[in-house]
C-alpha cells in the first residue's frame, strides 16, 4: 500500500512538473513571439523614418527625393516658411546668464532678425545634401546677445525621429547640429536674395 501511495504520489508530481513546464514554454514562446513581431514593426518603422522623415539623408545614399521634389522646392520652401513664421511678436533674449522677454521690433536692427531668421536656416537645410526643410518642424527662435548676436533654433523631424540645433550668425553663417548640438550635420554661410 505504501509503494502504491509513492507511485501515485510520484506519478502527480511528475504531472505537476510536466503541466508547469508546458505552460511555462508555452508563455515562453509567446513572449519570444511578441517580441519578434515589436522588433519587426520597429524596423519596419525605422526603414520608413530613414526614407521619408528624417530632413536630412545620408551623404553615402543616393537620393531620389531631390529630383521628384525639384519642381516643388519654392512651394516646399513656402509652406514652411509660412509654418516656421508664425507671427510671434516676442521673442527670448539671452545674456551671459540672464534671460528676458523682448517684443521683435527691438531686434528688427540686427542684418538677421526675427523676421528673416527662418528664411537663413530653411535656405541653409535646402542647399544640405539630402535636405528638405519641408520635413521639419522649427521651434521658436531664441536670442543669444553674445558677440555680435547670434540666433538658435531647436527643430525636430516632423516624423517624431531625430532632433536639429540651427545657429545662425549675423553674417548669415548657419550651422547646423545634429540633436542638441551633440555634432555638425552642416555649415554654410547663407545668402538671401
Amino acid at each position: 500500500m505504501k509503494k502504491l501511495l509513492i507511485i501515485i504520489t510520484t506519478i502527480a508530481v511528475l504531472g505537476i512538473l510536466a503541466s508547469v513546464g508546458f505552460f511555462g514554454y508555452n508563455k515562453y514562446q509567446e513572449v519570444e513571439l511578441e517580441k519578434d513581431e515589436l522588433n519587426a514593426q520597429q524596423k519596419d518603422k525605422s526603414n520608413d523614418n530613414d526614407n521619408e522623415g528624417s530632413g536630412f539623408s545620408n551623404p553615402a545614399e543616393p537620393t531620389a527625393k531631390a529630383s521628384e521634389t525639384g519642381n516643388n522646392t519654392e512651394e516646399n520652401q513656402d509652406n514652411t516658411q509660412q509654418q516656421a513664421n508664425d507671427g510671434s511678436e516676442t521673442v527670448e533674449v539671452s545674456a551671459g546668464g540672464t534671460h528676458r522677454t523682448v517684443n521683435k521690433s527691438e531686434l528688427a536692427h540686427f542684418r538677421i532678425n526675427r523676421d528673416n531668421v527662418f528664411d537663413y536656416v530653411i535656405a541653409a537645410v535646402n542647399q544640405t545634401e539630402g535636405g528638405d526643410a519641408s520635413l521639419i518642424k522649427f521651434q521658436q527662435p531664441t536670442f543669444n546677445e553674445q558677440g555680435d548676436g547670434i540666433w538658435k533654433i531647436a527643430a525636430n523631424n516632423k516624423s517624431g525621429v531625430g532632433a536639429y540645433t540651427f545657429i545662425v550668425d549675423q553674417d548669415g553663417t548657419v550651422t547646423i547640429y545634429n540633436g542638441t548640438m551633440d555634432e555638425v550635420i552642416d555649415k554654410q554661410k547663407v545668402t538671401l536674395n
